[in-house]
């Protein structure tokens, strides 16, 4: 009957304390509610970091408690000089927390804060920063020191170069190469495309061509890290890493110009008088007589004679983006029993895009 005591007994004791662990584990929860802690917090700069460019940013945040709240200034020392004041701003910071660790119960604790901005501007070397705090009563004590290094050449090289497409270029066609160049160990790459925000930043390796580009114009993104110097600080551990990018615009165009409104006029003077329009700005423009080699149209032209019959003009224009446009054929007729000469005169219509062509036939006098 003794054993069969101290089994239920034990039992007991066990449950019991089963039953408390929550409560126990919970009640100190409660006592130490903070996933904060009053102190120092630096963003910038970090030790021991290269950095590849001059504008280094002193950044940092004070959760103050009782002995903080005494602070009434900063400065700084670079390079162990003379004293800079770092001007600060006192602000609150709400922090949510769920002390319990079995049910949901989230309280808000506000927390006084200072923070510190400060923007250097360093030249190459290694700088030794010092920050500190002088309190009410006088006492001056050490916020953080960093040792760092500026190395503004290494960050000229790291720069990408997008060889296509090119900025401000205009292409022919809905599928477009991407490829850039980079001086440097290249660890990830990725673009955007007509992106407001970068929300669809992808990533890629190597060359690669944009598919089923739509008419109009594109702003690409192009976004590198690189590896800069693997050399630099190996018995700190620390990456030198650097992201750098690079941003154009190019234009997609596969419409090609549209050579329209072809008329013949009979002009008092005998002439008979071929025109049209292209509905955009030509790189060049050409026309075929009778199926012929094209000719290109730089100034007037004068055609030999034209035999009697039937004859036919076709006209041809190029866009910019080198889209040929082409006109219907023109057929027209020499009736006249004497030789003809064709002139051809080029004539800009419109203000912008417009362009004309007028072709004179002209009688010749024996």
């Amino acid at each position: 009957m003794a054993i069969m005591r101290w089994a239920v007994l034990a039992t007991a004791i066990l449950v019991i304390v089963f039953l408390m662990a929550p409560l126990a584990q919970r009640g100190n929860v409660e006592a130490n509610p903070y996933t904060f802690s009053p102190g120092v917090y630096v963003y910038s700069p970090k030790p021991e970091k290269v950095y590849w460019e001059p504008n280094v940013e002193i950044s940092f945040k004070i959760i103050l408690d009782n002995d903080l709240a005494q602070i009434n200034s900063f400065f700084y020392t670079l390079d162990n000089k003379a004293r800079s004041p770092l001007t600060f701003t006192r602000g609150t910071e709400d922090h949510h927390v769920n002390y319990d660790k079995y049910y949901p119960n989230w309280e808000t604790y506000t927390v006084n804060t200072i923070t510190v901005h400060k923007t250097l501007n360093l030249t190459d070397g290694t700088h030794r920063i010092a920050v500190f705090a002088q309190y009410s009563d006088g006492t001056i004590k050490s916020v953080f020191y960093r040792s760092i290094t500026v190395d503004i050449t290494g960050a000229i090289p790291c720069t990408p170069f997008i060889i296509s497409p090119l900025n401000q270029a205009t292409y022919n066609t809905t599928e477009v190469a991407l490829t850039y160049t980079i001086e440097k160990e290249i660890l990830w790459s990725y673009y955007s495309l007509d992106s407001v925000d970068n929300s669809d930043l992808k990533y890629f390796e190597g060359n690669m061509t944009l598919h089923s580009l739509s008419e109009g114009q594109h702003k690409l993104r192009l976004y590198v890290t690189a590896n800069l110097k693997p050399e630099v600080d190996p018995m700190y551990g620390q990456p030198n890493y650097h992201s750098t990018g690079q941003t154009i615009s190019f234009y997609v165009d596969t419409t090609p110009p549209k050579v329209s409104n072809l008329s013949v006029n009979d002009m008092d003077s005998g002439d008979t008088i071929l025109s049209f329009t292209v509905d955009e700005e030509a790189s060049w423009v050409g026309y075929s007589l009778d199926n012929q080699a094209n000719v290109t149209v730089t100034d007037d032209v004068v055609l030999g004679d034209l035999p009697i019959g039937s004859h036919n003009v076709t006209v041809y224009a190029e866009d910019t983006a080198g889209n040929m446009g082409v006109s219907e054929p023109f057929f027209f007729s020499v009736v006249e029993p004497f030789p003809t000469t064709l002139v051809l005169a080029p004539v800009m219509t419109g203000t912008i895009v417009g362009l004309g062509l007028l072709v004179y036939f002209k009688k010749r006098k024996h």
